[in-house]
């Protein structure tokens, strides 16, 4: 698996789940704060280009999802483009757009522009993508910015700048962030330079809101420099899961509860314990949800894989015990006890309370 393939699954997998949410985990529940939230970016976006929009524009959305901010910017210009990694999200952008024929959404590689002719776009712009992207995809994009954006074109993006962070390559979610002199760098290599420079003062860095609506412009300012090797034909990590990744299913998992929808976030938590087996936290979660909507052998079920894979974990461990002993007269329907050295573990057995509480 190269980093395409991972990115493509991991977004399909996102958009497949839920693409309101992996889009805007703040404004997801609703289609109307939602739609709000598109309004939002397109108007801070629209403030930050330096010179009166035409709607002649040829536009480009990178990182496009199912077209929140497109939607917005539909009344500004005439001709808006979206492109996304994710096949499933493109297939949802058909329908939330479908009531504008004039924005056109694309599926592409994630690492480049190839679909589009030089000198295509007055203006490329891209928000709560590139912080996502691989440091060498982001360097492969501005390359391809370069080309496709015509001589007096615009690159408006959201980038936290100011601190240095960074995650593994086969991280498809996590957040990186740039020192001012890496993004300049980076720029210039592919051609490209700010409009107005990034304050040198660190405590601006947006690391700590990487949803923020701070926009930077930046334009063509030479020819482009030397090709950057970029090796990504095979990830060290292919299965890798990010812990952004996790927190955030966790975090939807845990507003469907919330909200009374349990079923939805059982299934969450379900496919998220299956996929990140390590998330021991996950599978608390899950049991204890199992248990609030009745199901009790499922409860026990989940309870018991927990204890079989990390039999060292000793809070599932003692919530495993605890429930048996709750049920102790049903136990023998539902599992096999676990081998364990815990004296006052197997004594815990021996009572019974009425409730099937986990605490």
């Amino acid at each position: 698996m190269n980093i395409v393939e991972k990115m493509k699954h991991d977004w399909n997998e996102r958009a497949q789940h839920h693409a309101r949410f992996w889009i805007a985990t703040e404004d997801y529940h609703t289609e109307e704060k939602f739609a709000q939230s598109g309004i939002d970016t397109a108007q801070a976006l629209l403030a930050t280009i330096p010179v009166p929009h035409l709607p002649s524009w040829n536009v480009l959305d990178i990182g496009c999802g199912i077209g929140r901010a497109l939607k917005a910017l539909a009344s500004h210009f005439h001709h808006l483009v979206g492109v996304d990694v994710s096949s499933a999200m493109i297939t949802q952008s058909k329908q939330w757009l479908a009531d504008h024929p004039h924005i056109h959404t694309y599926e592409t590689s994630g690492v480049d522009l190839q679909e589009f002719p030089h000198s295509t776009f007055d203006l490329v712009y891209s928000y709560v993508t590139f912080q996502h992207l691989p440091r060498p995809v982001l360097e492969r994009y501005l390359r391809e910015i370069h080309r496709v954006l015509t001589p007096d074109g615009y690159l408006v993006f959201q980038l936290p700048i100011g601190h240095f962070q960074d995650v593994p390559l086969e991280d498809t979610i996590g957040i990186r962030s740039y020192s001012n002199q890496e993004i300049e760098e980076s720029l210039q290599r592919n051609g490209l330079g700010f409009l107005y420079h990034p304050s040198p003062n660190p405590e601006v860095t947006e690391t700590s809101e990487p949803h923020s609506h701070r926009f930077r412009v930046a334009k063509k300012i030479g020819p482009l420099g030397p090709v950057v090797s970029i090796d990504w034909d095979k990830l060290e990590q292919p299965n890798f899961v990010s812990e952004l990744d996790t927190h955030l299913y966790a975090i939807y998992a845990d507003n469907c509860a919330r909200a009374g929808n349990h079923q939805e976030g059982i299934h969450t938590l379900q496919s998220l314990v299956n996929k990140n087996p390590a998330y021991l936290e996950g599978w608390l979660h899950l049991a204890a949800l199992l248990l609030e909507t009745g199901k009790l052998e499922k409860a026990l079920d989940t309870l018991k894989k927990l204890t079989t894979f990390h039999p060292w974990y000793r809070e599932g461990q003692k919530t495993f015990h605890n429930l048996l002993k709750k049920c102790a007269n049903q136990r023998h329907t539902f599992f096999t006890p676990f081998p364990t050295n815990d004296q006052n573990s197997r004594n815990a057995l021996k009572n019974t309370p009425n409730d099937f509480s986990l605490r």
